[in-house]
Order: structure tokens, then C-alpha cells, then sequence
């Protein structure tokens, strides 16, 4: 299939995932019913600028499932512990990772920024939005308490460290996502120079 086709693929699959979550978080009435809204149009958003940023449908999987991850916290995932670590990191560190190939690969294709530039650049704005999302939950909290979900604070959010943590397991991910991509690059840089044709 093309990307094309596949793109749209997922965001038929990811939106009918979220809505049955949502369905579920309207029935058990959680906070979670709330994250719908922002999930489903971020989910939309990214889709509907595709071209712009070259969104490649990997990566577009890739963001379907961390909003998956982030929603099925209406099954109080952020209050356990997978591998001796806190659902919450794994969901902020895979948010990392998903922002920054995405990053790359714009930057990669369309600019602007080169060279290591390019990394602190995608190092810079995957914090930013995390900074961006503490900020938001932070409002959430002081305007309508604690609970879960993106507006409230709740399971996974009560450390007095949570902010730091957060935005240092975003940056694992992205440090992860760079240095995945920089060996992909050497290997495709072998593969041209050998005559292959390069794969983007």
C-alpha cells in the first residue's frame, strides 16, 4: 500500500480504539472520558498536517499506540509497575521516542535545521512539549482537583519529583530515538556507497 492509504488506514483503527475506550470511560464515568477530546484531536491534527511534516506511516503507528497507552490509563495502568518501573515512565519515555523520529525525519526531509543543530533542536522542542503538557496538567489540578488523566492530577502524578521525572523520561526517549536514527543513517550511508539504493 502507499503511505497515503496507510496513514489513513491507522486513523480509521486509532480513532475507533479511542472511541470505544471513550465509550468505556462514559460508562464507568471516569476523568478519562475528558482525555477523548484531546487525544482524538491531536490524533487528527498530526494526520491532517501529514504532508507538511512527512509523516510516515511507522511513525504514525507508532503514535496511534502511545495515545492508546495514555487512554487505557481508565484501566488504572498508572497506578502499576511493568519491569520494576512505573507505567508512567514507559508511557512518557515511549512519548520521547515517537516525538523525536518524527522530529528527525521532518528535519531530515524539510529542514530547517542541519547537522547537530538538528538534534538540539528535537532534544529542545520534545521537552518543550513536554513542559507544555506538565503546565496543562497543572492547571487541570489547580481548577478541578485530583483524579487522573490529562486534566487531573492522579496515579502516576503524586510524586513531588513527578514534573523532573517526566520530563527526563521524555528525554531518554528522545535521546533513544536520535541514536536510532543515527545508526539507521550510517547504515544507509553504507548502503549507497555500495551501490544500493537509499531508503527513506
Amino acid at each position: 500500500m502507499k503511505r497515503e492509504v496507510w496513514n489513513k488506514v491507522l486513523l480509521g483503527i486509532f480513532t475507533v480504539i479511542l472511541v470505544a475506550i471513550e465509550f468505556y470511560s462514559l460508562k464507568v464515568d471516569s476523568h478519562y472520558k475528558w482525555d477523548f477530546v484531546f487525544l482524538i484531536v491531536l490524533l487528527w491534527a498530526v494526520y491532517f498536517i501529514r504532508d507538511k511534516i512527512k509523516l510516515h506511516p511507522f511513525h504514525f503507528f507508532l503514535l496511534g499506540v502511545f495515545l492508546v497507552l495514555h487512554d487505557i490509563g481508565v484501566f488504572d495502568t498508572y497506578s502499576n509497575y511493568y519491569f520494576g518501573m512505573e507505567y508512567d515512565f514507559w508511557v512518557h519515555s515511549y512519548f520521547g521516542l515517537v516525538s523525536a523520529l518524527m522530529l528527525y525525519r521532518t528535519y531530515d526531509l524539510v529542514g530547517p535545521y542541519k547537522g547537530w543543530f538538528k538534534y538540539l533542536a528535537i532534544i529542545a522542542i520534545v521537552l518543550g512539549f513536554s513542559a507544555f503538557h506538565e503546565l496543562f496538567e497543572y492547571a487541570g489540578a489547580v481548577l478541578l482537583g485530583e483524579g487522573e488523566g490529562v486534566l487531573f492530577i492522579g496515579a502516576g502524578d503524586l510524586d513531588e519529583w513527578d514534573t523532573q521525572k517526566d520530563m527526563r523520561n521524555n528525554l531518554i526517549g528522545a535521546l533513544i530515538a536520535i541514536g536510532l536514527y543515527w545508526i539507521y543513517n550510517k547504515f544507509e550511508k553504507k548502503n549507497v556507497s555500495l551501490g544500493r539504493k537509499k531508503r527513506i
